[in-house]
């Protein structure tokens, strides 16, 4: 359920960021429990810090044995005496362990006071729980831990918590109570749900089935958890997880104080907003300044160094470089973040592609760097049919002038180019909403018909009753007959034949009229304030695109739009200010970013109606690369395994909006009703065929 082998790119990367973060050198040194457990792959774990730009000095494996006392203190003494060595992280520790390491640091002096302790999630989640008087904590102060987040004020979440507090009272009466259910007991509480609706759909079969088949009931599992979706892949039967969000914590007067999130598409946060949606989330700005206040500089940073102690070893070995596009127009795809240390890359398609990369396993490629490259993105594709670099990441368009000088993979997202404008609100679409209610053939199916039935009553009684002589009277009743305010007795028996079909159909087309309406009210009477380029050209407005988009000499060169009207405009975010000054009267992106643009500016914008498909977007590598071929296959399991469809709508819900119209509903046509037609007009019908014959039976016996 933990599934730690999957994701353990994340939680280096997070070391990574509080390292580049807080000006520390990339250099740590790691202390680590030996372990016989399968699942969890030491190497891969060790040789993931390189990609991340961390260089492992020291290792240092501990394990249960009774001489590890005097090893841990020797081993800490030895890296006092190495100036370089002041980082440390711990990581598959049990907390016993834990607990000796840091009492002989802090007896040498080792924790604070210049000295970086970084205790990674699987261990930080441990001790999280335990409560202010526990003898561990004491000795953690300034040690910054984290932690598995996760959204603990969830329905979900507070009513197994109340029940987990319950059911911890009565079996340990005698210990203290802890403050919160931890990701462990959250885990297990899922898992045994699992088995148990596994068990539950065997049914009767259970008693008598195999292991193997309820593990492939358990493994067919598909539901939404306290701890998040449980889902398993069907290659490796592993935990589909989703990527895992960090709460950073320090260690002050023997409390956790929060001071930060981790999220693999933005890094550091200070403030996180989990929105109620299937476990998405939302990211606020943040400062800096503020983290930094909390996680004190002085715990944190060591004494600068000289430019050749900052070089890293392993920059002298081969590198699989990765152009990404520094100046990206919208962020929330790829982000370059300037360090003291270098260079922080972030985003969907950033995020995507080491998911892609971390997904096909081959060591040869296995130590790459991304690269920012300024200009625009055909000078990225020029760089790498020069074999300046590799390959190229990115929101990439797969256009066919481009496969002339690289191989693309197979796209990742299907895109087309967009066309964004301001709405205009139509008033005098409200004043007669009301006939939108119904579509035209119904509006006049429903007068000729009620004519036609309070005629044929009209002929039925007209003789005998003299409430209803006249046309006038006639047309009286029929408008009465709408409302059930007539009060012209209807005495012939036919006449109430034929009245009462009708009277229900019109019972049924009053609801149904009640409901289009109230239904057309929810919707939004805005619209597009320019309809389709062929008007946008027409008028002479002016455009906008990303400056390093194709985009631009696509609406001179196809769409034949004079090259001064095209305005070019650097980030998505800007785009709002030029349309507010008139600058621009439409914007045209690739669909992605036009979803992101929509989903950031909720209100006062909308697609237009023109569109132009697109191959999609991707990423692209040198001629003839073989690791093209295989991105693509990773690219292709990633999407059958719903990893990437997962990936683009957390792009998506990093914004809380909803839509501000679903544009005009379609009114009500003739087909629901057209069976209560037939029925009222068949009956009319035959009664008027036998009122005719009987009209001419009486001629014929006078005649």
């Amino acid at each position: 359920m933990a599934n730690t082998d999957n994701d353990i790119t994340y939680p280096i990367h997070c070391i990574a960021s509080i390292l580049s973060h807080f000006q520390c050198l990339p250099k740590v040194t790691i202390f680590y429990q030996i372990t016989n457990d399968p699942s969890l792959s030491l190497h891969r774990f060790f040789d993931s810090f390189l990609p991340a730009g961390v260089e492992v000095e020291h290792r240092l494996a501990l394990s249960s044995a009774s001489n590890q006392e005097i090893v841990i203190e020797q081993e800490l003494t030895r890296l006092m005496n190495n100036q370089r060595s002041r980082n440390f992280i711990i990581t598959q520790l049990s907390l016993e362990l834990v607990d000796l390491l840091l009492t002989k640091a802090k007896k040498l002096n080792m924790v604070g006071n210049g000295y970086t302790w970084i205790i990674s999630h699987e261990v930080f989640d441990l001790i999280s729980y335990l409560d202010s008087s526990s003898s561990l904590l004491s000795k953690m102060e300034g040690v910054i831990g984290f932690g598995t987040y996760f959204n603990d004020s969830r329905k979900s979440f507070k009513s197994f918590e109340t029940k987990f507090k319950k059911i911890y009272r009565l079996e340990y009466p005698q210990e203290e109570e802890p403050t919160k259910a931890s990701i462990f007991a959250i885990r297990a509480y899922d898992a045994a749900r699992n088995i148990i609706r596994a068990m539950e759909r065997l049914g009767d079969e259970n008693l008598r089935s195999s292991s193997k088949q309820l593990m492939d009931k358990i493994l067919e599992s598909n539901f939404e958890g306290v701890s998040g979706m449980v889902k398993f892949s069907k290659k490796n039967g592993m935990l589909i997880s989703e990527s895992p969000n960090f709460k950073i914590v320090k260690v002050v007067d023997q409390t956790y104080k929060e001071v930060g999130f981790w999220t693999p598409n933005l890094g550091f946060v200070e403030n996180y907003v989990e929105i109620i949606s299937k476990t998405t989330t939302k990211l606020v700005k943040h400062s800096k300044g503020n983290l930094r206040k909390n996680l004190s500089v002085g715990d944190l940073s060591r004494p600068k160094t000289s430019s050749s102690e900052n070089f890293d070893n392993h920059h002298s070995k081969k590198k699989f470089k990765f152009a990404v596009p520094e100046d990206a127009a919208c962020k929330e795809f790829v982000k370059v973040s300037q360090h003291l240390n270098g260079n922080y890359i972030t985003g969907f398609a950033v995020t995507l592609f080491r998911a892609v990369m971390n997904n096909i396993n081959m060591s040869e490629f296995s130590d790459y760097e991304l690269v920012p490259l300024k200009g625009t993105y055909n000078k990225m594709i020029e760089d790498v049919s020069k074999k300046i670099f590799f390959g190229a990441v990115g929101d990439i368009g797969i256009l066919a002038q481009r496969y002339k000088h690289v191989d693309y993979t197979v796209s990742y997202l299907e895109t087309e180019i967009v066309m964004v404008v301001q709405q205009k609100d139509d008033k005098w679409k409200k004043i007669w909403a009301f006939m939108g209610a119904f579509q035209l053939t119904m509006w006049l199916l429903i007068p000729t018909m009620h004519l036609f039935i309070s005629f044929v009553i009209w002929l039925i009684e007209r003789q005998n009753n003299p409430e209803l002589e006249g046309v006038g009277n006639m047309l009286w009743f029929s408008i009465s007959i709408v409302f059930y305010m007539h009060r012209e007795p209807v005495k012939n028996g036919m006449a109430r034949l034929v009245l009462g079909p009708w009277l229900f159909a019109i019972l049924v087309i009053t609801a149904s009229f009640t409901a289009s309406l109230a239904s057309m009210m929810t919707n939004s009477w805005l619209r597009p304030s320019v309809p389709d380029v062929e008007t946008l050209r027409k008028m002479g407005h002016n455009v906008g695109c990303n400056t390093n988009s194709f985009i631009c000499s696509y609406l001179a060169d196809t769409l034949k739009f004079d090259p001064e009207k095209i305005k070019k405009i650097d980030l998505v975010d800007e785009y709002p200010k030029a349309f507010e000054s008139g600058t621009i009267k439409a914007a045209f992106f690739i669909s992605p970013h036009a979803r992101v643009y929509l989903a950031k500016n909720c209100k006062g914008y909308t697609k237009g109606v023109s569109s132009f498909k697109l191959s999609g977007i991707g990423f692209a590598m040198e001629k003839g690369s073989e690791l093209a071929s295989r991105v693509s296959a990773s690219i292709v399991e990633l999407t059958e395994t719903n990893e990437i469809p997962q990936f683009e709508s957390n792009v998506l819900a990093s914004f809380n909006c909803s839509s501000n119209g679903k544009g005009d509903g379609v009114g009500l046509g003739p087909e629901p009703f057209m069976g209560l037609f037939i029925i009222c007009g068949s009956i009319a019908f035959l009664v008027l065929i036998y009122m005719a014959s009987q009209f001419m039976r009486t001629i014929l016996k006078s005649v």
